[in-house]
Formats: C-alpha cells, structure tokens, sequence
C-alpha cells in the first residue's frame, strides 16, 4: 500500500473490512474435496467426504446448504447479497416495521413559547406540542442544514459602494455557521481593498489571500492539512466561520485573476464546503467574473432607492446579455434563481412608500417569478463603521437571517444536484 493510501486504494479496504458473518457449526471456508467419480459407492460406505475438523455428517440432509457460498466468494451466506453492493445486511418485516413508523417522525417537546413554559413547570407531565411557528422555524433550520453532493459558492453582488454586501456577508455566513455543521469561510473577492477583514476580527492575524496565493503550490499538495490553510484565514470564533480577506495593497490584489482565483477556489473548497464571497464595485474584474463563473446561488442585497436599484437592475442585465452573446445559460439562470434581500439602508426614510413600491416592481419584472425576495429589519449591529459581531444581534434579526439562509440553501442544493461538478473546474 503506498504511503499516500490513495483513493481508489481506500475504496477497495472499506469493502474488505466489511464485517463477515461468524463461522456456523459447518465450516464452509474450506470447501469440501469432491469424490473421484465411480460406478457407486462402495459397500458399506458413505457418499459425504469429512469436513474441516475430520467429522463427517451423519447425513446428506446436514450438507451445507447449496445457497451458503463461502464468504471468499464475496456473498452473505443464506441471502445471495454481495459484499460492498450497498444492499442492507437485514431485511426484516419486524424492524422495518418499528423504524418506518410515525413515532420516529413524532416532533420533539416544544422549546418555544408558551408550550416550553408549561412544559417546564409541570415537569413534562403536561407537554403541548410545538405550535406552528416552532415547527416552521424547524423546518427553516433543517433545510440550512441540509447536505450538498459537493462544495457550494455563494456571491453577494451589488456594484454600488455601502450598499450592504459585507454586512449580509457576514450576517450569512454567521447564520449558516451557527445554525449547521457548515463549514462556511467568507471569502474577500475584491479587486482592490475590500471591508470583510476590517469588518471582523482578525484574531491577531494579518494574513491576507495574497499571502495564501503565495504557497499556493505547497498547498495543493495532497498531504496538505486543513491547519495548513486555516493558517491564511481569520477564524470569527462564536461566530462560527472563517475570513479570507482581501490584501490592503490594490496593486497585489491585481495578482487575482481568473485562473488564480479558481486554483485557490479549489484548494479552500476541500477544507470548507460553503464559501460567501464579498465581492467589489467593478462588474468587469477578471476576480469578479470568475466568481461569478463558480457561483451556485446569487445574492443581491439592496435598499429601495433609486441608486441601489439602478446598481442591481444592470448587474442582471449584464448577466443575462452574458449569457446571450456566450450561449451560456448559467448567468441568466443565477438572476432567475437569484435571493434579493432588502435591507431598510440609511435612506428608507427618504423614499416615499410609492416610490419604493415602483422600485420593487422594477425588480420583480427584471428577476421574473423565480427569484426570491426577502425583506429584513434595522439592525444595529450590522449599521456600524467597526467590527460585526453577530452574537449581538437582534432576535428578530436572528429569525429574519435564518430564513434568507434557507432560501439560499435550497438554491445551493437546487444548483448542486443538477449539476455535481464544481462549477470552478469548468470551461466557460
């Protein structure tokens, strides 16, 4: 076996080491020596030959039974199931019973709401089912948590400056890493100084993705750690999600180009299995477009204003002209598919009910029916000039994120089950 103990190799041992089934009275590793062929038996004499230990049945009818193959033939003695085939070792009518029953989808006791507090003070004598907002807000937490056949991208995209994309950024990675077993690392896509590694904490790291393109080579090594990249990025403690933020020196962050920003995809992709990009102002960069190229869910914050509106509405018709003059139907189907989460920005006060009610509109007919749009309160933790702490924040805040979190990971496992192959290693 190599060192490296390869995958295929792998493979081939976790069939092996499937569990055999323990010997029965009658040995069937050794299979019986077959009689020379003759006219009869002899005299006197039996037709059976002595088993493994010398004894000899007294009998035909105490043979091994013909369907009981030896386990080195690779079949489950009496069932004829091949070894590594996938196909369930019992098959009963009793347990299939017991476990494709109603009880096991019985709802767990009620940690919310009045029913919690009867609960509680009765001891669980008296213990009310969950009501519908709890069991709506579990269904919200299960589809977050949900499993892709493959590492997922998310872009939040919004070419007009201080429109909200680092605060959703992080406000979604924060849900996705609290609410889930994600592995989620937030990624600063900016072609010149993004806000994501000013926005969070470092950690008493300065590490930027310049400093993880250059031992790029080293660690696209196989025998690479996950702490050998984790090194690069700056870990959100409670928070539960990583920071690869962008270099502080524009001419450096020139050095992302497209084919760099899909090696280093690809290297951050074994290690977390959702990455958030943050991205810049320029629709054009070379980091941008191939972002977008590895996109599986597309994300729009936006405020009810003239500008924010204007800002999206041209990034999607860039999109879909993209996909016209390629042939290319992935950019049209990000706006079709595409979460729009509007935000109350600093200007909500400004725009009268009417004219945001039009602006919306504007969006509706621009996205089609497909798109999901979702609306979220002020926060105050996220309406700040210094760190983003979504410990802090509201519950009404926690609620309303948690349902734009589900709607992007039905988009992810939309986009993922139709397509297995992470979008980064394909031609465009």
């Amino acid at each position: 076996m190599s060192g490296d103990w390869p995958g295929e190799e792998r493979r081939r041992m976790r069939t092996d080491l499937l569990v055999k089934p323990a010997p029965s009275e009658t040995d069937t590793s050794n299979p019986p020596t077959q009689q020379p062929a003759s006219d009869g038996p002899a005299p006197g004499s039996s037709t059976t030959t002595p088993n493994s230990e010398g004894q000899e049945p007294a009998n035909a009818s105490e043979k091994p039974d013909s369907a009981q193959a030896s386990p080195a033939s690779g079949t489950i003695p009496g069932s004829g199931t091949l070894l590594g085939s996938g196909t369930p070792l019992v098959s009963g009518t009793l347990s299939s019973a017991i476990t494709g029953s109603d009880a096991l989808e019985t709802p767990l006791p009620a940690e919310e709401g009045w029913q919690k507090k009867i609960r509680t003070l009765t001891g669980g004598l008296i213990a009310p089912k969950p009501g519908p907002q709890e069991l709506t807000r579990r269904d919200t937490l299960a589809s977050i948590r949900r499993v892709y056949p493959r590492p997922v991208t998310v872009t939040i995209a919004q070419p007009a400056g201080g429109a909200g994309k680092t605060s959703l950024t992080v406000a979604l990675a924060s849900t996705i890493g609290n609410t889930s077993d994600h592995n989620v690392l937030a990624m600063d896509n900016n072609e010149t100084m993004g806000t994501l590694g000013v926005r969070t904490r470092s950690n008493g790291s300065n590490m930027t993705i310049i400093d993880l393109l250059d031992a790029l080579e080293q660690l696209k090594s196989e025998r690479t750690r996950s702490g050998d990249v984790q090194y690069y990025t700056r870990p959100q403690g409670d928070n539960r999600f990583c920071v690869l933020a962008s270099d502080e020196d524009p001419d450096r962050m020139q050095m992302l180009t497209r084919p760099t920003f899909n090696e280093l995809l690809e290297v951050v992709q074994r290690f977390w299995n959702v990455v958030v990009l943050d991205t810049g102002n320029n629709t054009r960069a070379e980091n941008w477009l191939a972002g977008i190229d590895a996109t599986d869910q597309l994300v729009f914050p936006v405020e009810l204003n003239d500008k924010s509106v204007v800002s999206v509405l041209r990034t999607i018709e860039q999109l879909q002209a993209m996909s016209q003059v390629t042939g290319n139907q992935h950019y049209a189907s990000l706006c079709e598919h595409a979460v729009l989460v509007i935000t109350p920005g600093s200007h909500r006060r400004a725009v009268a009910p009417e004219r945001r009610k039009e602006l919306r509109q504007m969006l509706e007919q621009a996205l089609g029916e497909t798109a999901t749009f979702l609306t979220v309160p002020y926060e105050p933790a996220l309406d700040t000039n210094g760190l983003i702490d979504w410990q802090l924040a509201t519950d009404e805040s926690v609620r309303a994120f948690e349902k734009v979190a589900a709607a992007v990971s039905a988009g992810l496992f939309r986009s993922a089950s139709n397509d297995t192959t992470p979008r980064n290693t394909k031609e465009n």
